[in-house]
């Protein structure tokens, strides 16, 4: 978790574009994006910062939802895959994965369940989150994450490259 020290633990959302760099993630949304940390402050709402990873570029809210979206998604997932992790201050969780414009899997990281049905069930069972004893933690949510799209935070991800604001907020 040390590489995700940026990650707010309280209301986030961070998403994993595979072999897409900051810049090119946040052009396919089609927003004014700004280099690194330029305007950053100006913004406490719909501000998405894009980070440079192993692999591609991880998107990162603080108290944001952009990235569980399906018009976001779509976008960002065209000739790739995407994974979100999302959670809010009232405890409300998402896991959502996109591959080449699709929606391929979407459940509660948080409160998992017993759902032993979708994707990747392995690898969501070895990691705690799926099964009648799973409490969904974001260590294997993130890890999830990373193995689904193979982007992994690096040194390099403590910094914000480029990022947009989205006004629909």
């Amino acid at each position: 978790m040390s590489d995700y020290d940026w990650i707010d633990d309280d209301a986030f959302c961070v998403t994993f574009v595979r072999d897409l760099t900051p810049r090119e993630a946040l052009d396919r949304l089609g927003v004014e994006v700004f280099d690194g940390d330029d305007d950053e402050g100006d913004h406490e709402e719909g501000l998405v910062s894009a980070r440079p990873a192993e692999g591609g570029t991880i998107l990162s809210e603080w108290n944001g939802f952009a990235g569980t979206l399906p018009e976001v998604l779509v976008k960002l997932s065209s000739g790739t895959v995407t994974a979100s992790v999302f959670r809010n201050v009232n405890m409300v969780a998402s896991f959502v994965h996109y591959a080449d414009g699709r929606e391929v899997l979407d459940f509660d990281w948080l409160f998992p369940g017993d759902d032993a049905s979708g994707a990747y069930l392995a690898e969501r069972t070895e990691l705690g989150l799926v099964g009648e004893e799973a409490e969904g933690d974001l260590p294997g949510a993130l890890k999830l994450a990373e193995r689904i799209t193979g982007v992994r935070a690096d040194g390099s991800s403590e910094t914000v490259a480029a990022h947009c604001v989205f006004e629909h907020y």
